[in-house]
């Protein structure tokens, strides 16, 4: 188990990213389990956490009594400065247990610009880089996503793939590990892989080894095994509604770029859009009903304590009983203030109608995703949407009181002239002239993202040449110099970027060796524009002796071999032939969803079907059991009267566990415990109401209690050993509900209470203790002492023993050194206990080092009573 050491979280940037403990976060005790398996997504903790999938498969595995499933992510920058200086292995979140004491290394590989990152990570874990290193004990390394429809760049560095949606099949191969472990390890390693050769969708690339012509190119992948199938075939889920999902999603202490429950309505697309490989990979459609969805979403509600839904899919306006679905979803959860929103909106008035309907409680901005500038390039890549349809959607949106609109556009795409171009800067331009129309004055702002286009395997344009990054940057300038309206704001994606992830979504395995070197020069999230190093790049092709440009600026022949045929979605290749050819002349295909079948051959390949709802009766459904507890109100019984609210004060620790954990995240995690016990909390009234919850002084990062304050009000009258159980019972490990009272009457707000701190800071020390006094008392008899504070902002000088209520006391116990300090907290400001350690060190020479101070506040006073005693 790695233990990591105070000052190493209090030196880097958000230490809650490694601490793990959230809420619904499971931990077995790995004496009782069979199979372990840690589950990663080569990216930050913001990153990893916002992803469905591996939520799902968390989810699933631990949901088995014998297999335990523990999370992973890459650490930032510093952290893993820190982990290398002190040799600290990579850990997972939940048991800090190191990662080559796992079974299985799972990542879920969604760009191929994390390749770098897997490397890392393997590294920082103590596990050989390359498959063939790897011995009897090393974890299995297993990759999944959307990559694997062209894994061979990264080949050799995983064990195995699992190709398509891994609900089942992950069950399958940890219940096979353990059947391989109880029977004595067969074969060794190298046995256990050559069991997964007989299960569907699993990839094993030790077993085929590819075969080049002499003028370098690729020719096949020959199979070193009888059992090696020649494709292997996607996994897929035949009925969304039988299939687990997330029951408890893990709720993070700290933001995450989507921190709110996703609700996946759907998998698949069928729109045909001839740019996009997920619109392939994911077919056929294959819809929930929407008894399940209400099902769903009552319980991921009642067990995380969200208020926000994201009703997620690739097409999520294509629900066929999505207007029945939001109106029920609306209705259920209305009370509880839960807002929903669609991530992605068709070009049309429903969309917009729907939009507004769910932004009711908050309203932001849209966004429609045109693609081309003009009409032919949208036909050439089966967009299925026109200006007219564009101009109608904005109209509503402007008529019904949005004035920001995000567009999204490709660049690059095939048959592109510079005329589509421009076009992109006259549609925005109309967009803008739309409002200033609709609304008699200006005020929009539209915001254009322009991507570059990365030609991906199993699409009609796999074998298209990408630009040359020249060419990317010569067609930005263009753009940007006919965008001239300020109110359009111009974005687009660095072109290097994007070429180097096209050499590796059609890659081969000698690509391996240009990752490898990459890494080894130091390239990692390469996805962060800030970090992203295109020299390390170009060197290491360099080095390795091979021509990008063969790999993306090529146009492929139709008939040669390509590396990734070996993993497929299940499409035939005269499908996507005849796609090619119908985008060359600009020919739409019809969505097969509803019209005649496009013969895409994944439904007969797979042996599956679509399953589409629209017309049934499953359109409409009885609501779900709400979850007992007390009846919900948040607001006046009767418009327009007065509210009579009932306040509370609690004292609340924030313990070891939460010690790294933001002052803004803490507070964020008594509002979702406040949802999941069911109390009537009150909400501010206007447009954008927020739950009538305040706190005390804020605390420092890194910074514990054991007496915290919070102000609460309810809507109506609970007796309050129920508000003191049904809070307690909600809060995660490091928070306990000590004491609650009932507020009577008016009273002054927790900060304008609060004049006074506690604290008790505990350091190493191994000096005199003698020393250590005199150092304490030089500092307590000193008539002042300045101290210069350093913020982002600004410089500040601050004189600290007007703060100080009382002389710092300073005791040795076995622990080390503590100190107790008594600060005042006055209108003007106050001083920090770790300004105070600085000072004690800096100028009075206490032979401590302050950022080892594990610090507790142990009380909060008011006209020097406690602030719960404060009230009556």
């Amino acid at each position: 188990m790695v233990r990591l050491e105070h000052e190493v979280l209090q030196s880097v940037l958000k230490p809650s990213r490694y601490t793990g403990g959230e809420w619904n976060a499971v931990r077995k005790d790995w004496s009782e389990v069979d199979c372990t398996f840690a589950l990663a997504l080569p990216d930050v903790y913001e990153v990893g956490m916002s992803n469905l999938g591996l939520a799902i498969l968390y989810d699933i595995l631990n949901r088995q009594e014998r297999i335990a499933a523990e999370r992973v992510y890459a650490p930032w920058t510093d952290m893993e400065q820190e982990m290398r200086s002190r040799r600290i292995p990579l850990f997972s979140l939940e048991t800090h247990t190191e990662l080559s004491a796992f079974d299985f290394f799972g990542f879920s590989l969604q760009y191929e610009m994390i390749y770098t990152n897997v490397l890392n990570m393997l590294d920082l874990a103590g596990i050989p880089l390359w498959s063939a290193d790897r011995g009897e004990e090393d974890p299995f390394v297993v990759g999944g996503g959307p990559c694997v429809y062209n894994v061979e760049p990264v080949a050799d560095f995983f064990d195995f793939f699992i190709v398509g949606e891994g609900e089942e099949v992950i069950v399958e191969v940890a219940e096979a590990l353990i059947a391989w472990k109880r029977e004595g390890r067969p074969g060794g390693r190298r046995g256990f892989l050559r069991r997964l050769l007989t299960m569907d969708g699993i990839y094993v690339p030790s077993f085929y080894a590819p075969k080049y012509a002499e003028n370098g190119q690729y020719e096949r992948l020959a199979a070193l095994d009888d059992q090696a199938a020649p494709v292997i075939y996607k996994r897929v889920c035949r009925d969304m509604d039988e299939i687990p999902s997330v029951e408890k999603p893990v709720v993070p202490y700290m933001d995450i770029i989507h921190n709110r429950i996703m609700l996946e309505l759907f998998r698949g697309c069928s729109r045909g859009c001839r740019f996009c490989q997920a619109g392939i990979c994911y077919r056929p459609v294959r819809e929930r009903t929407e008894k399940k969805l209400r099902k769903m979403a009552r319980g991921l509600v009642d067990c995380s304590g969200y208020d926000e839904m994201s009703l997620t899919s690739l097409s999520s306006a294509d629900y066929s009983c999505l207007s029945g679905l939001v109106e029920d979803l609306m209705q259920d959860f209305h009370e509880e203030k839960v807002s929903f929103s669609l991530p992605s909106l068709r070009i049309d008035s429903f969309s917009i109608d729907l939009a507004h309907k769910m932004q009711q409680v908050r309203k932001s901005g849209l966004t429609f995703a045109p693609e081309a500038g003009t009409q032919r390039l949208r036909d050439v890549i089966n967009k299925g949407v026109t200006e007219e349809d564009l101009m109608n959607a904005c109209g509503s949106a402007f008529r019904q009181g949005w004035k920001q609109v995000k567009l999204y556009f490709m660049m690059g795409l095939p048959t592109e002239t510079d005329e589509d171009v421009i076009g992109i800067a006259r549609l925005a331009k109309k967009v803008v002239d739309l409002y200033t129309e609709i609304k008699g004055r200006r005020g929009v702002k539209v915001t254009v993202s322009v991507s570059c286009f990365v030609p991906k395997p199993y699409t009609p344009f796999q074998w298209f040449g990408q630009l040359p990054i020249e060419e990317f940057e010569r067609r930005q300038r263009l753009l940007k110099e006919h965008i001239t309206d300020r109110a359009i704001t111009f974005h687009y994606h660095d072109a290097r970027v994007s070429v180097i992830e096209g050499v590796l979504a059609r890659g081969d395995r000698r690509l391996s060796a240009v990752l490898y070197q990459a890494w080894k020069d130091g390239a990692k999230f390469d996805g962060w524009s800030d970090l992203y190093r295109h020299e390390t790049w170009m060197q290491a092709f360099a080095t390795c002796g091979i021509d990008m440009r063969q790999y993306n600026e090529r146009t492929r022949n139709f008939a040669e071999p390509l590396p990734w045929e070996i993993t497929s979605p299940g499409v035939n290749k005269d499908f996507l032939l005849r796609e090619w050819e119908r985008a060359m002349v600009g020919r739409l295909t019809e969505d097969c969803r509803r019209g005649a079948c496009s013969a895409c051959g994944i439904c007969p390949n797979l042996g599956v079907h679509v399953i589409d709802h629209a017309g049934e009766e499953s359109c409409g459904a009885e609501p779900p059991a709400h979850q007992p507890g007390l009846p919900v109100s948040r607001g006046p019984a009767e418009p327009g009267r007065p509210r009579v609210l009932y306040a509370y004060r609690a004292e609340i620790t924030k313990g070891e566990e939460l010690r790294y954990v933001s002052h803004l995240d803490y507070a964020n995690l008594f509002l979702r415990a406040f949802d999941r016990a069911k109390l009537p909390m009150a909400y501010s009234e206007g447009f954008n109401p927020h739950m009538k919850v305040a706190f005390a002084s804020a605390l420092s990062l890194g910074v514990a209690s054991e007496a915290e304050y919070m102000d609460f009000e309810l809507t109506r009258p609970v007796c309050q050993p129920e508000v003191f159980d049904r809070l307690n019972e909600q809060l995660p490990p490091g928070v306990m509900l000590k004491k609650l009272r009932e507020i009577h009457g008016k009273h002054k707000a927790l900060m304008a209470e609060t004049d006074e701190a506690k604290y008790t800071a505990v350091l190493s020390y191994e000096g005199d203790e003698e020393a250590a006094a005199r150092a304490v008392q030089a500092y307590n008899e000193a008539d002042t002492v300045i101290w210069h504070r350093v913020t982002p902002k600004k410089k500040r000088e601050i004189e600290m023993k007007q703060y100080m209520k009382a002389p710092v006391i300073c005791q040795r116990h076995a622990d080390g050194l503590h100190l107790m300090m008594d600060i005042a907290i006055t209108p003007s400001g106050s001083v920090k206990p770790v300004e105070i350690l600085h000072a004690l060190h800096e100028q009075f020479g206490l032979a401590v080092n302050p950022a080892e101070a594990r610090i507790t506040r142990t009380g909060l006073f008011g006209r020097g009573r406690s602030l719960i005693d404060l009230v009556s």
